[in-house]
């Protein structure tokens, strides 16, 4: 059978920087909500010499998650997915946010777990995932995600708004959120590997410039950078790097882990404190 790897959220940003960087060897499907956008994407990948499918697909949505996993294996044998569909705080509320980016993740992984012999999964998160302290992370709530989506959506929507806040309420859900996918996934690697021969890892990337991104920036976007080693944002190709780089067989034995990608941030003291004080900068020296 022909191999097939499937990037979620590969219209644009991360997921496109990604299918552009995966072997041509293989059938690439990518995904999202917008079928135009995936064609074009698609197109252009074609030109480059990809063999390259678009399949619409809302994550938040176990239906047609299912079907994409199942129309995936019947194109071939699925044996890297990337997870990079996702919603930033910014573009919804605090309940279509966790319903995207938390059980979102929930969805692929375990479609997909169904579908694969082998192989591996990388789920994308943030390094927002590490910017609460504990108390503010409802940990106890996680589980719920499989065994009472409703309660585990109410109860994370809850948590994110702890600070009263309406403007603030999708920013904490996306931490939470991101937070959770790193958990899942970290949860998933043992079962998985143990019984279908799967990896499964995530990646934690800080700023990267994309076209959403670009629509953020602002005071706290440059606080943000501030705390950056080489004091910028990264490229979506660096991030494909990295993630197409973890997904080869040849890092057979990293799996259950967590990469963070942000230039430094969360270590040199970047988190929510110092995203809600715009007078916060990292002194010249940093942590010397």
């Amino acid at each position: 059978m022909d191999e097939v790897f499937v990037v979620t959220g590969g219209g644009s940003g991360i997921g496109r920087a990604v299918a552009e960087s995966l072997p041509k060897e293989a059938t690439v499907i990518i995904t999202g909500r917008t079928l135009a956008k995936l064609q074009h994407t698609a197109d252009a990948l074609n030109t480059q010499g990809h063999h390259a499918i678009p399949l619409t697909c809302d994550v938040s949505n176990r239906t047609e998650v299912h079907s994409l996993a199942q129309r995936s294996a019947e194109i071939g044998q699925v044996t890297k997915v990337i997870h990079a569909a996702g919603i930033s705080g910014s573009m919804a509320d605090a309940e279509k946010i966790v319903r995207i980016n938390a059980l979102g993740t929930v969805y692929v992984n375990q479609e997909f777990y169904k579908v694969m012999d082998g192989g591996v999964i990388v789920d994308v998160a943030s390094n927002s995932g590490y910017m609460l302290p504990g108390a503010m992370i409802p940990r106890r709530a996680y589980p719920l995600a499989l065994t009472n989506e409703d309660a585990f959506v109410k109860k994370l929507v809850r948590r994110a708004s702890v600070m009263h806040n309406k403007d603030v309420d999708p920013q904490m859900a996306y931490m939470i959120s991101k937070n959770f996918a790193r958990w899942y996934a970290a949860g998933c690697a043992f079962k998985y590997m143990r019984r279908r021969g799967i990896r499964v890892l995530s990646v934690s990337p800080g700023y990267v410039e994309t076209p959403m991104t670009e629509k953020e920036k602002g005071k706290a976007t440059d606080i943000l950078l501030s705390y950056s080693g080489p004091g910028r944002g990264a490229k979506p190709e660096e991030l494909a790097f990295l993630i197409v780089s973890l997904a080869d067989e040849r890092c057979g034995y990293l799996m259950g882990t967590d990469v963070l990608c942000d230039a430094g941030c969360v270590n040199a003291g970047y988190g929510i404190a110092v995203a809600t004080n715009e007078k916060k900068h990292p002194s010249a020296d940093g942590l010397w």
